[in-house]
């Protein structure tokens, strides 16, 4: 926002070097970002934060001025000579949706000569980067700019019945704005009508067939206070981004309407000859009763950490508008209107310390009770991330927001759309961490990064019984090469196996004693054959696989990437794996292989169940795996290689052909497995 010394001379004597001004300013939250020199005009360019709508003016910026060097507020004077005839007798206003204009003030202007504006008036408003149009919308303009409140000119002429409602639309009614587009509207959004048809897109855009033109003779001034939620959603639906639009959307100050309207009429005879008539045509319906916030001073101290005098504390709120009085434990405070980012102490507080001057405030340490308790489960999350990075993994941070259709396809869940999204792409809360993990993959790889391993610790977010849940999920994503080319090797790209090696590595973490894959019930996004779920005695804990390369080709990834899923709070239910220690086995290990017909649709994990617990079994490993002409139809050849293993004594050939024999034995009977 840009700002004129001179204008805020107006309303407050400022002796400072503009410089040393912006400095002020900046330090109390009002930040400065530049200062340039226009001829004899000085100006300022502000940043102003969206809550604070009151400061978007001359005149609010005045008012920190006056806080800041407790100087005295000059409030622009109004006068104005009025006809005997009332406003109410050349037009009327309804509101007919009080829940979105709970305010709209009208003054009547008769006989008005529509021309340029005074050159005084021209280079203000030009200087701070609004073209001037003429008098009567250069009149408008200035207004806004000095005092934040928006206003708009009708002629009055042209409006039907000299009636203003203040509706929602009609399904199908059209209005053709200043800028000369065409809009349907709906019934969402607000509209000002006359006794006929929408006239403006209320707080938005004046209609073009009730414009000031040089044949204009008289005009209805309107100054309102429209919901600001239902501004931001018609003026983000139509592209138009307005100087008035840009103050509804954050909240413009319902008592300041009537002023508003009245410094317009104080103005007018600077600019143009015309007659007000008598009064205001004020339609009110939402008013409601001042809000008041309690200070207390023991609260003060302990939040900003130094005894302010408490007649500081009056003076730096009442030169803010605020009027303090007193009471035994402080002040009760009522809330000006147009300080809509005032609720509760606190702000306050925040008020007295920004204008005070936290460098006028010591550096102390605040006072140290208990030690502060760990975050549940953070033992888990420590070793698992620990882990991963000895695993070689790169840790991510997901964006929590996702597309509606995406969150669809990546999970059953139906997903929790954001009221007001930034964008179409994100416009709800993913219910999947698959697709981030590949828009992180594919970013790298679009950028010559092609071999990954990445992991993200994050949150899911699904709809529950009685409310929202936000399960935890630790996703894991590896492409590319395992091993690059060497000297003396060839490259290995990643396949499923490196990744299921890697997350058995993080399960081992844990105290899981019945780790197991499987291929049932797997989501489409994953590639048929190449993937699997873990089971556990905590039930389903995870799941690793290849992408579905269509999956990836989507977003011009042509390379195989392969992804694990981990269920978080269960994993952490499982608690950690105690460190346990034993003296190294001083007896030898007996391995013995088998080679077996198994058939198909027979996993490993089902021969290793078959198998079971046996007395002295250290492992029971694969060791390869033969398919086609080497095996018979209906059956694959599987090496099969077990090792027992006996402390305090070696085990005998006898005892070791009893258990091979056992284990021969067990895999017919169960699974009809047949020796080669």
């Amino acid at each position: 926002m840009l700002v004129l010394v001179s204008w805020l001379e107006d309303f407050v004597d400022i002796p400072e070097h503009p410089e040393e001004l912006g400095e002020a300013l900046t330090m109390a939250g009002m930040a400065v970002d530049g200062v340039e020199k226009h001829g004899d005009e000085t100006v300022l360019e502000l940043d102003i934060t969206s809550n604070r709508p009151d400061a978007m003016n001359h005149f609010g910026i005045a008012r920190e001025i006056s806080a800041i060097y407790r100087r005295p507020l000059k409030r622009p004077v109004i006068e104005i000579a009025e006809d005997s005839r009332e406003s109410s007798s050349a037009a009327s206003i309804e509101i007919l949706d009080p829940d979105l204009c709970s305010r709209y003030v009208g003054r009547v202007v008769l006989g008005v000569e529509v021309k340029p504006a005074p050159d005084w008036m021209r280079r203000r408003i030009e200087l701070c980067g609004i073209r001037s149009i003429n008098n009567i919308a250069d009149l408008t303009n200035y207004v806004l700019l000095e005092i934040g409140h928006p206003t708009h000119a009708f002629d009055l002429e042209t409006v039907g019945k000299s009636q203003i409602v203040v509706r929602r639309a009609q399904p199908g009614e059209t209005i053709r704005t200043l800028d000369g587009v065409d809009h349907k509207l709906e019934s969402e959004h607000l509209v000002i009508a006359d006794g006929y048809k929408p006239v403006a897109l209320a707080g938005v855009m004046g209609g073009l067939e009730t414009e000031i033109s040089d044949q204009t003779k008289n005009i209805l001034i309107e100054a309102a206070w429209f919901k600001p939620g239902s501004i931001r959603k018609t003026s983000r639906q139509f592209g138009m981004h307005t100087e008035a639009s840009h103050r509804f959307e954050r909240g413009a100050d319902v008592g300041c309407a009537s002023w508003a309207a009245d410094r317009i009429i104080g103005l007018l005879a600077q600019v143009s000859p015309g007659v007000a008539l008598k009064g205001r045509i004020d339609a009110y319906p939402g008013k409601s009763q001042p809000q008041s916030v309690t200070l207390r001073r023991q609260r003060l101290e302990r939040i900003i950490g130094a005894e302010i005098p408490d007649g500081d504390v009056v003076e730096i709120l009442t030169n803010l508008g605020f009027e303090p009085s007193s009471t035994d434990a402080g002040w009760e405070t009522p809330i000006p209107t147009y300080r809509l980012d005032v609720e509760r102490e606190i702000d306050l507080i925040e008020e007295v310390g920004r204008v005070y001057g936290y460098g006028r405030v010591s550096s102390t340490l605040p006072p140290f009770g208990a030690a502060p308790e760990a975050a549940p489960h953070s033992a888990e999350e420590k070793a698992a991330r620990e882990t991963l990075r000895g695993l070689g993994y790169d840790e991510t941070i997901g964006l929590a927001l996702a597309g509606d259709v995406e969150s669809k396809r990546f999970s059953s869940d139906e997903p929790i759309l954001v009221r007001n999204p930034f964008s179409e792409v994100y416009n709800s809360l993913r219910t999947s961490a698959v697709p981030t993990m590949l828009k992180a993959i594919e970013r790298n790889v679009h950028r010559n990064q092609p071999n990954l391993k990445l992991v993200e610790f994050g949150r899911l977010y699904r709809r529950g019984d009685t409310g929202y849940d936000e399960p935890g999920v630790i996703a894991l994503a590896s492409t590319g090469a395992h091993r690059t080319a060497g000297v003396f090797e060839q490259a290995k790209p990643v396949d499923f196996y490196d990744l299921k090696a890697d997350l058995a590595a993080l399960l081992a973490r844990f105290d899981i004693e019945q780790l197991e894959f499987d291929d049932g019930d797997l989501p489409s996004y994953y590639l048929e054959g190449s993937a699997a779920r873990v089971r556990t005695e905590h039930g389903i804990l995870a799941m690793v696989g290849q992408v579905e390369p269509t999956v990836c080709a989507e977003r011009k990834i042509r390379q195989p990437v392969f992804v694990a899923e981990i269920f978080a709070d269960a994993l952490y239910k499982a608690s950690l794996r105690r460190l346990s220690h034993r003296p190294i086995p001083n007896t030898p290990a007996v391995q013995r292989d088998f080679s077996l017909f198994v058939p198909e649709g027979i996993r490993f994990g089902d021969v290793r169940g078959a198998i079971g617990v046996m007395e002295n079994l250290v492992s029971v490993e694969p060791v390869e795996v033969l398919r086609g002409d080497r095996a018979p139809e209906g059956y694959y050849g599987l090496l099969l290689r077990a090792t027992w293993q006996r402390e305090g004594s070696s085990l005998t050939d006898e005892q070791v052909n009893a258990y091979a024999e056992a284990i021969r034995a067990g895999l017919q009977t169960k699974l009809k497995v047949r020796l080669r």
